[in-house]
């Protein structure tokens, strides 16, 4: 039965793993805290939706399920959803502080827990491809908005100011300033989720705009296998306004096709 009357708002962010949505989200918390109940760190809408309240919720792979929110939103809840991209070149070339034993996520697939205590994963889950594929079919939404990983860290104001306008939040704080209540942040790697390699968690820290992280020499091998593998990549990367064209694969090309020669 719908709650007559009572205004009620579900809020969703998904995107790319290791994409920055983590971030994202303890920016909402930060400032969002007091009307929405936020949980925890990944859990799917689909098991919160038909639930009363203002309820937030992140999960990179939601993506995946967004073709349903309309059917599972028995409440009729107005739906804010965030899509948060990245350059994919970060992305395939990141780990995840929990298992950083491998980088997370290529074109294909990527690593999915398999138990509760997050200590066994495999490589199983949706990889960029499929993900993107996902973010074409919803982007068009008029309760969805894209939000570049880029352009949050460069400018935050300015996106929550966007949000704002488009969604009409409450918010309370500034994006930029979300570290500083740390007691209001969902998403921490603390518990049973604590990191193996505390060095990659930057949730909970300062922003700083760094260089992408593709561009370090030691990331050179990985790109240029994902990319000769999967060309497809190249165009992910043109649609999202990250590249004009391949132009920029030439040096990875040269430097790997003479290696390969000698």
């Amino acid at each position: 039965m719908k709650c007559i009357g009572v205004k009620q708002t579900q809020l969703i962010v998904c995107g790319y793993p290791r994409g920055g949505t983590s971030l994202f989200y303890n920016m909402m918390s930060a400032t969002l805290n007091n009307h929405f109940k936020f949980t925890p760190f990944e859990k799917y809408y689909i098991y919160l939706i038909h639930k009363f309240g203002n309820i937030a919720s992140k999960a990179p792979l939601d993506i995946n399920h967004l073709a349903w929110v309309d059917q599972l939103n028995v409440n009729k809840k107005d739906l804010v959803i965030i899509i948060v991209i990245r350059d994919i070149r970060d992305v395939i070339t990141s780990r995840h502080p929990i298992y950083s034993d491998e980088y997370f996520i290529g074109y294909d697939n990527s690593y999915w827990p398999q138990n509760k205590e997050f200590t066994k994963w495999k490589y199983e889950g949706a990889g960029v491809m499929e993900i993107t594929q996902n973010i074409f079919k919803v982007r068009e939404r008029k309760d969805a908005t894209i939000v570049r990983y880029e352009d949050l860290v460069r400018t935050p104001d300015s996106i929550q100011d966007e949000l704002n306008a488009k969604y009409e939040l409450p918010f309370h704080g500034k994006f930029s300033k979300y570290h500083e209540v740390k007691d209001k942040l969902a998403y921490q790697y603390e518990g049973r989720f604590k990191a193996n390699d505390p060095s990659l968690v930057l949730e909970g820290k300062e922003i700083v705009n760094k260089q992408a992280r593709w561009k370090s020499e030691r990331f050179e091998q990985r790109i240029y296998e994902q990319f000769s593998e999967c060309p497809d990549l190249f165009n992910v990367l043109i649609e999202f306004g990250y590249e004009q064209d391949r132009s920029w694969f030439d040096y990875y090309q040269n430097k790997f096709s003479e290696e390969s020669s000698e």
